[in-house]
Formats: C-alpha cells, structure tokens, sequence
C-alpha cells in the first residue's frame, strides 16, 4: 500500500514541475503573419532558417509553427508536414502566402541569412 501512495506522490510531484516552465522565445526575424480567418497582419511571427538547408519554420505567437522548404530556383514553398497546400498571394516586396486560414509575408530569400 505504501508503494502506491509513494508512487502517486512521485507522479503528481513531477506533473507539479512542468507546470512552470516555459519553452524559450524561438530564435529568428520577426515577420507579419495573420493567424486565423479574418486577422489582420502583425509583426508578431518568427521566421527561424534551419541551418544548411532549405528549410524554414514559421513560429506563430501561441506556440504553434510551419515548416516550409524553399526552392530558390523556383521561388516555391512547399508544406514539409501539413495537408494544406501553400497558396501564394501578391505582396509587395515579399513573399506573401496562405497556408489554411494563416497568411504570412517573408523575405523574397527566405532561406538566405538576413544581411546586416
């Protein structure tokens, strides 16, 4: 009997620890996204490049994130792990695309390092 009343403190002891913690702020540029039907643009998304490679994700304000590739031959982008296709739209300057009801503008390169 005392083994399970131990085990059930150890269980909600560990539970107790995950509570506070936070993941730490992706690293990254800032870019204008629009989560959800209907919202407007705001710089609040993060673009992270995935180092040697043509791959980006897209970290949304309440955790959420798209992985994409870029062709730069093309200048496609390409879902990694998603059924909604990416549906370009036309953006000034940028690269402005949907995936879903997300919309999203980012850098003509961006799976290029950003120049200082």
């Amino acid at each position: 009997m005392s083994l399970r009343i131990s085990s059930a403190a150890l269980a909600l002891a560990a539970l107790a620890g995950c509570g506070g913690a936070q993941s730490p702020e992706p690293a990254g540029e800032t870019i204008a996204c629009a989560i959800g039907e209907g919202a407007d643009f705001a710089g609040v998304c993060t673009l992270e490049r995935v180092a040697g490679g043509p791959q980006i994700v897209i970290h949304h304000p309440d955790g959420g994130f798209r992985r994409l590739t870029y062709d730069p031959a093309t200048g496609t982008l390409a879902p990694i792990d998603g059924a909604d296709p990416v549906v370009l739209e036309e953006g000034q300057g940028v690269l402005q695309f949907a995936v879903g009801a997300d919309r999203y503008r980012i850098p003509r390169e961006p799976a290029a390092a950003p120049t200082p």
